[in-house]
């Protein structure tokens, strides 16, 4: 029988040594573990950014509330402005009107005995010429259209008159009332007598 040589033999009952045991250090430093500061400071912003939806629609309410109020003060200011200038603007042509008023007074207590047709005519005609400057300086125009053709944008034709002119047709014959305008507004239209051509009679 051979024997069997123990210094040969490569089995060992001793333990092998183990190697580090990491397990209790990975836990230690798992429960360790610090966010980096530059993450929080990251994050942060980017949750105030989301913000809340009903936050930002009342301030969006309120904003609008805002300039619905500015813009009613505008308009009321405006049209207190407008209304002053307007005011303002009646008031200057009724002082020079007054003048006029005092002139016309004149005429109208100029005693019949001591005045003549001739004085009369006169005084009335300077009150005239001195109203017509009132409303010139006003920028108000007369529109007499004597021997123009007729514009019925500007005239108002209250007869016809026949002409045996052809040349003549449609031109204004006679301005019972001279009409007046204020820049491109048309205050009253002339009214006018017209000439009329029918060929049928020549």
């Amino acid at each position: 029988m051979v024997k069997r040589d123990k210094s040969q033999d490569t089995t060992s009952e001793e333990p092998a040594e183990a190697g580090p045991d990491t397990s209790d250090a990975a836990a230690g430093d798992a429960e360790g573990v610090e966010t980096p500061g530059h993450i929080d400071e990251v994050a942060a912003p980017m949750a105030r950014e989301e913000g809340d939806p009903a936050d930002e629609l009342a301030a969006l309410h309120d904003r609008h509330l805002r300039l619905a109020a500015e813009f009613d003060n505008f308009r009321r200011r405006t049209r207190r402005e407008l209304g002053e200038a307007g005011e303002g603007a009646r008031a200057g042509l009724a002082s020079t009107l007054l003048e006029v008023m005092d002139d016309l007074q004149r005429v109208a207590e100029t005693p019949i005995d001591g005045a003549t047709r001739e004085t009369l005519h006169e005084g009335i005609g300077l009150v005239a010429r001195k109203f017509a400057k009132v409303l010139a300086d006003h920028g108000v125009e007369q529109v007499n259209p004597a021997g123009e053709r007729f514009d019925p944008t500007l005239h108002d034709a209250l007869m016809m008159t026949p002409t045996d002119d052809a040349e003549q047709d449609e031109l204004v014959s006679h301005v019972v009332l001279v009409g007046y305008r204020l820049g491109d507004r048309l205050l009253r239209p002339a009214r006018v007598t017209v000439f009329r051509h029918d060929e049928e009679d020549t």
